[in-house]
């Protein structure tokens, strides 16, 4: 029995040391739940993203919900002493994706983006074509249930994916990085949307 312990204690010891692979993450809420790992491929490769927080996005002081987001990045990546602003420029492998929570018009969903893009740029030159094209992606009103995905790989740019279609690819990483301003820009859409999805809520 003693040899049988020492054998499997330490193996004991190493699975509670690694996360299970179903684990996942919960947005408090809504109890919306994504997995804290997933799988993208990028340069031809498959490479792991690990979650880096999950949020809601809520509307006025009536607290409407308007969806649940969930940000990936390339697991191990470096994000530097400021985590928003490392996850702004990192170039390697990164998700946002977005799910749905009520229907608005197709107005509002592009105003969500560009509007908080505009205010953390002085000068939107460097991928205003960019921008229209990406506003192009979106041609009927959001319906709740719509499911976003946006994915960045360095070698290819950003691929914009709604409901599982692809709708298209900028290569410009400025508008990726404008992109992803919306959420940990130093202006964001919300504080403390920023600070869920940097695992910094509570």
């Amino acid at each position: 029995m003693r040899r049988l312990a020492c054998v499997l204690l330490p193996a004991l010891m190493l699975s509670l040391a690694w996360p299970s692979p179903g684990a996942a993450i919960t947005e408090p809420k809504t109890e919306v739940v994504y997995p804290d790992m997933v799988t993208t491929g990028c340069a031809g490769q498959q490479v792991e993203l690990e979650a880096t927080g999950v949020g809601l996005r809520e509307k006025t002081f009536m607290k409407v919900d308007v969806y649940t987001i969930v940000s990936y990045v390339a697991q191990g990546a470096d994000l530097g002493p400021d985590a928003g602003q490392g996850i702004v420029k990192l170039q390697a492998p990164k998700r946002l994706q977005m799910d749905l929570r009520r229907s608005f018009s197709r107005e509002k969903l592009i105003n969500a983006f560009v509007e908080v893009i505009e205010k953390n740029y002085d000068d939107i030159s460097a991928f205003a074509a960019d921008l229209d094209t990406f506003e192009a992606y979106f041609e009927r009103d959001a319906q709740d249930g719509d499911v976003i995905i946006f994915d960045y790989c360095p070698d290819a740019g950003l691929t914009t994916t709604l409901n599982g279609e692809v709708r298209g690819v900028i290569a410009n990483p400025a508008f990726s990085e404008a992109l992803w301003t919306v959420w940990f820009g130093a202006k964001p859409a919300n504080d403390g949307l920023k600070k869920a999805l940097l695992g910094q809520g509570g």
